[in-house]
């Protein structure tokens, strides 16, 4: 969705403009990736070319990192601002950063966690969005899983009905601030307050709405989208996750180790990408 959604707002712009030169890819060549991340997500996601596709496990040792941000006060059917609002709390007044901040370690560690329902696991041989983006019900209960957590820190909290305001929100580059900022997720005062029914993606940015920025680091399987909705439950309220980033996967990190999409049309960015990510995997095993 991220990809899609900056090149729709950019179509206009780049047709004006010339566009690179594309050379001659061969048709045999096979792409796999490893992992995956939420529609909504951006950030580092691991991708391996021709017989990389079969090494592509020795890229993804080790943990994952993310920058979450959550809006408190409001839940919806998928645990992010995509979906629909299933519950809305009159008052976040009580909410303090220090509950929030008490509440993250039942987070930490070996825990059981619930996947949303629009989710990429398959149940009976479907996927758990299949089910849910067809309005069918998912045959049986989902079950919760076993998922490691390695640490959880509350960076920043602000809550004006609460008037808290606690850290210091970590900014996004700008491509990320701005996909987050504008389009399905832009703010406009004619909206109100969000519905029960209605999707959130409008009321993400809604001023003065009570939000925390969690950075966590984690082991594979593990649901964002659960840990911030948990959490707000925990805290006797609701909350929705409204930005996701992963910042790193394994020794890969986002600041130094990726290519943009937009590169990918230049084979000289492309095998230097592929040369470097080779150079950080070594220097990892020989320590």
């Amino acid at each position: 969705h991220f990809d899609r959604e900056m090149a729709l707002r950019g179509a206009a712009a780049t047709n004006k403009q010339k566009k690179p030169r594309r050379r001659f890819v061969p048709s045999n060549i096979r792409v796999g990736h490893g992992g995956t991340l939420d529609v909504e997500a951006a950030g580092v996601l691991v991708f391996g070319i021709n017989h990389g596709c079969k090494q592509l496990g020795g890229y993804l040792v080790g943990g994952k990192s993310y920058l979450a941000t959550g809006r408190l006060g409001v839940s919806t059917e998928s645990y992010d601002a995509e979906g629909r609002v299933t519950r809305v709390c009159q008052s976040t007044a009580h909410i303090t950063g220090a509950m929030i901040s008490a509440a993250i370690p039942q987070f930490v560690g070996d825990i059981m966690q619930r996947p949303p329902i629009y989710s990429a696991i398959k149940l009976d041989g479907k996927r758990l969005y299949e089910y849910a983006r067809e309005g069918e019900r998912v045959p049986v209960e989902i079950k919760t899983r076993k998922v490691t957590v390695g640490d959880v820190k509350l960076l920043y909290y602000e809550n004006q009905e609460a008037k808290e305001k606690l850290g210091k929100q970590v900014v996004l580059p700008a491509l990320f601030a701005d996909y987050y900022a504008s389009g399905r997720y832009e703010w406009r005062d004619t909206l109100g307050a969000p519905v029960v029914g209605q999707p959130l993606l409008s009321f993400a940015n809604q001023p003065l709405a009570p939000k925390f920025q969690l950075l966590i680091n984690s082991g594979g399987g593990v649901y964002v989208r659960s840990l911030i909705h948990d959490l707000g439950e925990a805290v006797g309220s609701a909350a929705t996750m409204v930005s996701l980033v992963r910042t790193s996967q394994g020794p890969l990190r986002l600041d130094r180790d990726t290519i943009n999409p937009e590169d990918l049309v230049h084979m000289d960015r492309v095998k230097e990408a592929i040369h470097h990510a080779d150079s950080v995997i070594s220097a990892m095993r020989n320590q």
